[in-house]
């Protein structure tokens, strides 16, 4: 390095600016591109014992044995991804030809809060009712086209479903065929992999993969506990609104609160809506309530656990959540604070210097 001050903060930026640059292309078109070979890689690591197991102990083949193996385990995968999939067409094709119904009570609900707001309109002062009426014109337009948004939504969603389904049937065939391809030449794969890494960093790479996965573990931790939080006040907001099987759905919520793609507003946002369409303001509203206090909570504890968890700093966690969104989007909040962990980890043992610990 060079022994100025200057040149050497400039080549730290440029090295900064190049490892985000890198970072975010491999992000936004190379992950998308190796997805299928990386999962398959995962996975027949994960079905590597079962495979080592049926060789050694009953004098299976290999190949027979990752055939096995593979088919077991996609024909799980499969029949869950179709089971899910089917359900969704199931509920959105009856939610499309039961919405009429369902909207019986629409024009009533909404005369009613049209009456209700104007009351509060003739109260507001003369400079502002012109604004406030104009405001309300354009509420009702709205209002009046909800139901046909509505159902081009889910007929949209339903159209989405069906262009996702060749995707999907090619990525499990890529993945089926790549696990398999590598559980037959699973220690030859590794011992290439092997031989890409210098000696004198084997042991390294060694350490910063056990720190990775500690890493990784302690994530999921605090995700559960994040999960455990959100189950609690879905509990009692639930009991309190004296809502039937409140547990069981206080679950299905902390569970899908938990994936990074969907988050309670999934559940809470269409419940409600369903529930304003239905003339039930009260539960409506309540749901709504809900939903901005459990954001508010998990806002408020994410950056926090699962800084405490990794190692992070709060405040260098949520930089790395807000500017992952902001680049990738959802996954980028789950990739981006791992991706600083490693930096972290990489300036701790002094392979890089981009910071002083």
């Amino acid at each position: 390095m060079p022994e100025n001050k200057h040149l050497r903060r400039g080549l730290f930026c440029l090295y900064g600016a190049a490892g985000i640059l890198f970072l975010w292309l491999l992000l936004r078109y190379a992950l998308p591109w190796l997805l299928p070979f990386i999962v398959a890689f995962l996975i027949a690591r994960f079905v590597e014992p079962a495979v080592r197991h049926m060789t050694g102990r009953y004098g299976i083949r290999r190949g027979y044995a990752s055939a096995l193996c593979t088919i077991v385990i996609f024909a799980v995968l499969i029949a869950a991804t179709v089971t899910a999939i089917g359900r969704v067409v199931i509920e959105l094709s009856a939610l499309v030809k039961d919405l009429p119904t369902l909207l019986k009570n629409l024009t009533a609900t909404l005369s009613v809060i049209g009456d209700r707001i104007d009351v509060y309109i003739r109260s507001a002062p003369p400079e502002v009712q012109d604004f406030l009426r104009h405001s309300m014109d354009g509420f009702g337009e709205k209002a009046a086209q909800l139901p046909a948004n509505l159902s081009g939504t889910i007929l949209n969603l339903l159209s989405d479903v069906a262009k996702l389904t060749p995707k999907l049937v090619l990525f499990f065939f890529t993945c089926a065929l790549s696990v398999f391809f590598i559980s037959c030449g699973y220690e030859q794969v590794t011992a290439f992999l092997l031989r890409q890494i210098p000696k004198n960093r084997r042991s390294a790479m060694r350490d910063f993969k056990n720190d990775l996965l500690s890493t990784f573990g302690k994530w999921v931790k605090a995700e559960l506990m994040l999960s455990t939080v959100t189950f609690f006040v879905m509990t009692i907001a639930f009991l309190y609104l004296r809502i039937e099987f409140a547990v069981v759905l206080a679950f299905l919520v902390a569970v899908v609160d938990a994936l990074p793609v969907l988050g309670s507003g999934t559940v809470l946002i269409p419940w409600a809506l369903v529930s304003l369409i239905g003339g039930n303001m009260h539960t409506a509203i309540a749901l709504v309530v809900i939903y901005a206090i459990n954001v508010i909570i998990r806002n408020l504890l994410e950056p926090r656990l699962i800084g405490k968890q990794i190692g992070l700093p709060p405040l260098a966690t949520l930089v790395a959540m807000y500017v992952g969104f902001s680049a990738v989007g959802v996954l980028g909040m789950l990739l981006f604070p791992i991706g600083l962990i490693m930096l972290k980890h990489l300036n701790d043992k002094g392979y890089i210097k981009l910071w002083k610990s």
